[in-house]
């Protein structure tokens, strides 16, 4: 099926409401930097000055960067509107997941250097555990970014995750 990038899993995992909800998050509360990266490349893409862009409400950004979900030069600013999203307004689950997996953190982010990574039967049992308090949509979504994200160093994260993302995706 592929790998999921940030585009995918916001194009096929996210629903209206959620996209809008991790890009409008990204814009609220991401890195000065990475939003200042995400309004050039936005306003270059869509013909606007970057100073009208800039004084935009998060809510009209969102709904810009959702319309260009396609621009592969985009790729690296959605990225990081998943990793904010999860690490603000996902940070419960985030944290949920990772106590699962007994990886220590200090709210969602993961302060150690040597932890053992989930394996698929551990995100398998995850899952099924967690279900019941968060919505399956959700738990793919992070489930995907987490293999994503974490995955460029630890390929043990991809293995774990990816699979339960794709068995999660065809219920969505």
């Amino acid at each position: 099926m592929g790998d999921w990038t940030a585009r995918r899993i916001l194009k096929e995992l996210s629903d209206e409401e959620l996209r809008h909800r991790i890009l409008s998050t990204f814009f609220r509360k991401g890195e000065d930097h990475a939003r200042e990266i995400a309004i050039s490349v936005l306003s270059r893409s869509l013909r606007f000055r970057e100073g009208t862009l800039r004084k935009a409400p998060a809510d009209r950004k969102a709904e810009l960067l959702a319309s260009r979900l396609s621009a592969p030069d985009l790729e690296e600013s959605l990225e990081m509107a998943l990793m904010t999203y999860h690490t603000s307004e996902a940070r419960v689950m985030l944290g949920e997941f990772l106590d699962y997996w007994k990886i220590p953190h200090e709210d969602g982010s993961i302060e150690v250097e040597d932890y053992e990574p989930p394996t698929a039967e551990s995100v398998d049992e995850a899952v099924a555990a967690l279900r019941d308090r968060f919505p399956p949509r959700e738990i793919a979504v992070y489930l995907a970014t987490a293999g994503l994200l974490m995955g460029g160093t630890i390929p043990q994260w991809r293995e774990a995750t990816w699979p339960a993302v794709s068995r999660l995706a065809s219920d969505l």
